[in-house]
């Protein structure tokens, strides 16, 4: 393991000219930077820039401030299916039907082939990017919109065999792993029992891997909240204060992008998966990072993204941008977090990262491969 030291010097060399100032706005950087490492289980904690907190002026430790890791999110809602699909007597696995969850006045257009719940997992059922339909914001989707757009989507390919990245099919995921869950059977219309994503998250992930300080509704930590930024050129460049994301609790998108966390909070996740835990919940962190389908053709597991024996994942949303890594046979994770988004400021905090993991285990992380589509899915209309 490398020494603190020279572990601060690599991080140093790798994040500290990432920093914009606001006397010279450059829209690759971030006005402030939050690193942390975990190597053997034992953390390390890096800031650079101003990092700031979004109300008051109280003093929070950099491990306790909370950010929004947007499409990291979509990590614990695979493994929410990963652990449907060890449970006995529950309604979902990697090979159940679509179709078999929807609520009976939703149809979905299936003529180039079944679409699976896996494919909802490893972005491979064919959707679009989305979220498609009105009001179209992953915060504030409505139920009505998802039924819009499932019922008026044709199908462009054959799911399972190509990659096109799809916050919409991630959205469908969550709230049909909700239904899977806590549902009694099927159901006429998109009822409460396709809205419980946010207590899955919380009560079925994070609690029991000792994630106290991530949540959906971060009201109660508001306080502790980063001050996010955007970098915009118009008029001249400047990084301009935005606010946090308004996620409504009822809204159908929250399983793409909705949980916020602090940076020991992401840590502990990343050491869950390098270590397991010895239970159910230990049984599907492993299920999630194997590769799916088994020929890895897809560079996917479910959730992660898979490459030279390492898994990671990215997250961005208006001012937030993050992104964790881990290698599981050295037990090294990564977590980088920036406070700007606009630009290629998130494009840098995901590179870097790269960089400083291939730094700490000795061999470069070289990026997934995934297999494209000739055409990309693109929302009706």
């Amino acid at each position: 393991m490398e020494s603190p030291n020279d572990l601060k010097q690599t991080v140093d060399r790798l994040f500290a000219p990432l920093i914009g100032s606001s006397a010279n706005p450059e829209k690759g950087k971030s006005v402030g930077i939050l690193v942390g490492v975990t190597l053997q289980g034992t953390r390390f904690h890096f800031a650079y820039g101003d990092v700031g907190l979004h109300q008051g002026s109280g003093s929070v430790p950099y491990p306790e401030m909370v950010v929004f890791i947007g499409s990291n999110s979509k990590v614990v809602t695979a493994t929410l299916l990963a652990l449907s699909a060890i449970k006995s007597g529950t309604a979902a696995n990697l090979d159940t039907p679509v179709a078999s969850l929807l609520p009976g006045n939703t149809r979905i257009d299936q003529t180039c082939g079944e679409i699976l719940l896996w494919h909802l997992a490893t972005h491979s059922a064919g959707f679009p990017d989305g979220p498609c339909g009105p009001r179209s914001g992953l915060g504030n989707y409505p139920f009505t919109s998802m039924r819009g757009f499932l019922d008026t989507y044709t199908q462009p390919y054959a799911p399972g065999q190509t990659w096109f990245y799809s916050n919409q099919g991630f959205a469908l995921l969550g709230v049909l792993m909700s239904h899977a869950l806590t549902g009694s059977g099927a159901s006429s219309d998109w009822d409460g029992s396709y809205k419980n994503w946010a207590n899955l998250a919380v009560n079925d992930i994070a609690r029991p891997l000792g994630m106290a300080n991530t949540q959906v509704d971060y009201r109660k930590v508001l306080g502790k909240v980063v001050q996010g930024y955007t970098y915009t050129d118009r008029g001249g460049p400047a990084y301009n204060k935005i606010d946090p994301p308004d996620w409504v609790m009822s809204s159908a998108g929250l399983g793409a992008g909705a949980l916020s966390a602090t940076l020991d909070d992401m840590l502990q996740f990343l050491e869950a998966q390098c270590s397991p835990p010895g239970s159910e919940l230990g049984q599907a962190i492993l299920y999630t990072q194997q590769p799916c389908p088994s020929d890895n053709e897809l560079s996917m597991g479910l959730g992660w993204q898979l490459s030279n024996g390492y898994l990671d994942k990215n997250g961005g949303v208006a001012g937030y941008e993050t992104y964790m890594a881990f290698d599981p046979s050295n037990q090294i994770g990564v977590f980088a977090f920036g406070n700007t988004s606009g630009g290629t400021g998130g494009d840098n905090i995901t590179q870097h990262g790269r960089l400083l993991l291939g730094a700490l285990r000795g061999t470069p992380a070289d990026r997934s491969k995934f297999p494209k589509p000739t055409d990309n899915p693109a929302c009706p209309g």
